[in-house]
């Protein structure tokens, strides 16, 4: 089974993926870059600030097979502490 590449930005926080995933084929890549996505939006979500995420996935060749993303804000109705800086860790 081919292996992917799932590299993870939030905003202008950057993670690339060097091990990879083995995946059955290109869906299967795809479904764990939004399952990826996925988690990342709900992490971030506590921030409590727009943040533009997305998810690229590359094939063993380095070639880009998709790129998975949107924008998610949260509005907090009373002031609350920030997790900036810790989204990434939380899902790596």
């Amino acid at each position: 089974m081919p292996r992917y590449f799932i590299d993870a930005a939030v905003g202008s926080l950057r993670d690339r993926d060097d091990d990879g995933v083995v995946a059955l084929d290109d869906t299967s890549a795809h479904e764990i870059a939004v399952a990826t996505l996925h988690d990342l939006a709900r992490i971030a979500t506590a921030e409590g600030r727009e943040a533009p995420l997305s998810v690229v996935v590359r094939t063993e060749t380095g070639e880009r097979l998709c790129t998975v993303s949107m924008t998610i804000s949260t509005e907090w109705s009373r002031a609350r502490g920030s997790a900036a800086g810790r989204v990434l860790e939380q899902v790596a």
